[in-house]
């Protein structure tokens, strides 16, 4: 009770401050505290939907709208309500308003109104063959899908699939790639042939009561007044007067067809060995009246008033190949599509208060490089800027690791293959890599760089994977050393070396990857004289640094200075890396409880991420998904996985998180998710003000209320007006949040809160206030 009464009355000696002081609100940009976004690139356009007004564009990543009468767009994803990524075909039905789309994994959601309707049937059905969706038509409130086991019939006002029928030759079963709809009739090419029948037909989904047109098996159909065209490879056909015939041939394959009142526009395309295409309009004789260059054109749409709008779905890094776009003249273009970064890919991010640099290059599972020449991006203040294209050498690519030193504002980024780029604060680089780095061993001009990492003293240690010196180091005068080369006590033989980082006493630690386990090195402090250098190689045993295996795939280094080690069998822990060198410390095998079992932290997982937040706690990313562990490792906090969160993608390729605003950044093989946590990198000190978002609360708000910049493990409390406490919590690193309920679950009431914060040791406290609405 006494305690309680020296609560209430600190809160009420503050309370004229609290009254007198402005509410001051960090409206941080991103998602709300447990809330998510994602960073996906939309030009890749892979199929268009439309209505009078508005283009619904699927990409391979997600979907966005474009009015094209007010000019609002609008960027979807699962952070938004989707269910997966990745769309094959989408199609509008003008009568129920429903947009239907199928993912690349047979998946499909029902959009209308800004919302999203989950029809797993096909994902979910256990039958044989290739499941994936080729293409969809909708009509009259019901939609057709042409997938690769059969004709689904989607019911879009039940949001329901309402029957499959399934095609045949004999005992095989056949794919249906496209469909269309005149009148009352419905036409199916099939790996088997051409079939019709009627909408109402009774026994619609036997394929014995449809009528066989032709048995020439088309990818692709549209429909020109009385006209039926199909196309196979680089052959267009048509159907009229109840006969197929030969139409035209194109220069390519054929990737679309699709009809309009003057005519018929192909798209064709090449992939090898140079990419090339085109969009060709073709009159009744298969006379070519209109066409026009496009790399990879995936649908034309000629609206009734002669304006032409076409998809591409382009690999090429030159955004002239990129987005929906609107024909201008024969020779001109405009583009629309949301900003993004240029590839979903990303091997690295370094994130500081919502500005991010993005590596998009990468290497493959046995450690060679991708050959990726997305390089990297830029986002700051909602405006991406993409670097695909820094140098005239050609080795200049695969960026895997990317930084900025906040001291200097200089970026550095590590290629794969032609060495390290440093861009200055105004914008220029520069690449280094012939006389400042080791080359590779066996490939003169390859300059493999794997890992970066500051130091105290601002030098700049990278790591080089196949050379001579595992470890070179610049100081930040511009003076270039190499690092002892690790031969001795069994040595490292390939020399290979990825990623690094520096421990508390200045130690340097880097992954020997393809079972090299991991190296610690000492310089000694003199980096201009290696011959004086001491390192040590952790290798599974107990003798041996007692590593869970010798397959090193990530590192972290945690606020109490242990070092976590992932690799394809679990995690060790190193909780005294200061005597590592002199063989008095090993790796411990951390043993959990998980249900009813004991074992080691992540026993026969690969570990290929690890980072630690402001609260010392753990983030795991593996090929099934991403945890958040304790401190201690002892309690699973969160579980995101592809199926129960905006995780694009199971594999997570690398986790990086912004200290300021507690994004953590998920990096995996199909793009970018971001999560804001609960925990942001705190301080000694606290700030006044605090800052509190959201602030005003609006009303229905059912997230986390976040309360930044007090000092790191503050005691803090939650108030109303009179006093009275509703809510007490230690903060997370810098950050505390409130999820507006009062102790006993119950949402809080509309009015003014007080918040009251005291660090550790009592010698801070920090005050301000927020309104809630219900």
């Amino acid at each position: 009770m006494k305690q309680r009464n020296t609560i209430k009355a600190l809160v009420i000696s503050c309370l004229l401050f609290f009254i007198a002081a402005p509410m001051v609100s960090a409206q941080a940009q991103g998602p709300a505290v447990e809330g998510w976004r994602s960073l996906l690139p939309y030009h890749q356009i892979t199929d268009i939907a439309a209505d009078n007004e508005v283009f619904y564009c699927a990409t391979t990543s997600g979907m966005f709208t474009y009015n094209r009468v007010d000019g609002d767009m609008s960027a979807y994803s699962k952070a938004t309500g989707m269910h997966d990524v990745g769309i094959t075909a989408i199609a509008y039905d003008p009568q129920s308003k429903y947009v239907l789309m199928a993912y690349d994994n047979s998946n499909m959601d029902l959009f209308k109104d800004g919302l999203f309707y989950n029809l797993p049937d096909l994902k979910l059905a256990q039958v044989n063959g290739d499941k994936a969706v080729h293409h969809i038509v909708a009509s009259n409130g019901m939609a057709y899908v042409s997938s690769g086991v059969g004709l689904l019939v989607v019911n879009l006002g039940k949001r329901e699939v309402k029957e499959t029928v399934n095609f045949f030759e004999g005992n095989a079963s056949a794919a249906v790639f496209d469909c269309l709809i005149r009148n009352n009739r419905i036409y199916v090419a099939t790996s088997v042939g051409l079939f019709t029948t009627t909408l109402d037909n009774p026994n619609f989904q036997n394929y014995a009561s449809w009528e066989k047109l032709d048995a020439q098996a088309m990818q692709y159909l549209a429909m020109v007044g009385d006209r039926i065209y199909g196309a196979q490879g680089d052959t267009i056909f048509v159907w009229q007067d109840n006969e197929v015939t030969f139409f035209r041939e194109t220069d390519y394959p054929v990737t679309r067809l699709d009809g309009s009142t003057s005519g018929l526009w192909v798209s064709a395309a090449v992939s090898s060995p140079l990419a090339k295409g085109y969009g060709i309009h073709l009159n009744a004789v298969g006379a070519t009246t209109d066409s026009f260059a496009c790399e990879a054109p995936t649908k034309i749409l000629q609206l009734d008033n002669g304006d032409i709008w076409f998809g591409q779905n382009s690999h090429y890094l030159s955004t002239s190949q990129h987005g929906l776009r609107k024909r201008i003249s024969a020779t001109e273009t405009q583009a629309y599509y949301p900003s993004g970064p240029i590839t979903p890919s990303a091997f690295d991010i370094s994130a500081y208060n919502g500005e991010l640099w993005v590596a998009h290059g990468g290497r493959n599972l046995a450690n060679n490089p991708t050959n990726n020449r997305a390089m990297f991006s830029h986002y700051k203040d909602g405006v991406w800027k993409n670097f695909p294209w820094v140098s005239d050498n050609d080795n200049v690519q695969d960026f895997l690791r990317i930084l900025k030193d906040r001291n200097t504002g200089k970026v550095y980024a590590a290629s794969y293959a032609g060495g390290l780029l440093i861009m200055q604060a105004d914008g220029s680089w520069e690449v280094f890599n012939d006389g400042y780095l080791p080359e590779y061993f066996g490939n003169p001009g390859l300059y493999m760089l794997s890992g970066l990492a500051l130091d105290d003293q601002g030098n700049l240690w990278m790591s080089n994977f196949g050379s001579s010196n595992e470890l070179t180091v610049m100081t930040p005068g511009g003076d270039w050393y190499q690092g002892r080369s690790i031969t001795e006590n069994g040595g490292n033989p390939a020399h290979s070396a990825a990623d690094v980082l520096v421990d508390d006493y200045g130690q340097k630690w880097f992954i020997a990857p393809s079972g090299g386990g991991v190296i610690v090195y000492d310089d000694n402090g003199t980096l201009e004289v290696n011959n004086d250098d001491r390192y040590r190689i952790l290798r599974k045993g107990e003798s041996s640094g007692n590593l869970p295996d010798n397959f090193a795939l990530s590192m972290a280094k945690d606020k109490d200075g242990a070092i976590w080690i992932g690799t394809s069998n679990g995690i060790g822990i190193v909780y005294c890396p200061a005597e590592v060198i002199d063989r008095k410390c090993d790796a411990s095998l951390k043993v959990v409880q998980e249900d009813q079992f004991a074992g080691h932290l992540f026993f026969e997982q690969s570990v290929y991420a690890i980072a630690v937040d402001g609260a010392n706690r753990k983030w795991v990313g593996t090929a099934n998904g991403v945890w958040l562990l304790s401190e201690d490792a002892g309690e699973t906090i969160y579980r995101f996985t592809e199926e129960n969160s905006p995780l694009p993608s199971n594999r997570i390729l690398r986790i990086n998180i912004d200290p300021v605003r507690g994004d953590v950044y998920f990096s995996t093989d199909k793009g970018i998710a971001v999560f804001r946590s609960t925990a942001t990198e705190g301080s000694s000190t606290t700030e006044d003000p605090l800052l509190v978002y959201p602030n005003p609360v609006p009303p229905g708000y059912e997230g986390m209320i976040a309360v930044r910049g007090v000092a790191e493990g503050s005691d803090v409390r939650f108030t109303d007006i009179s006093g009275q406490l509703v809510y007490r919590t230690t903060a997370f690193g810098g950050q505390a949040v409130w999820n507006g309920r009062d102790y006993t679950g119950r949402k809080v009431q509309s009015g003014v809160y007080l918040v009251f914060a005291v660090n550790k040791d009592g010698t801070e406290k920090a005050t301000t206030k927020l309104i809630v609405h219900e």
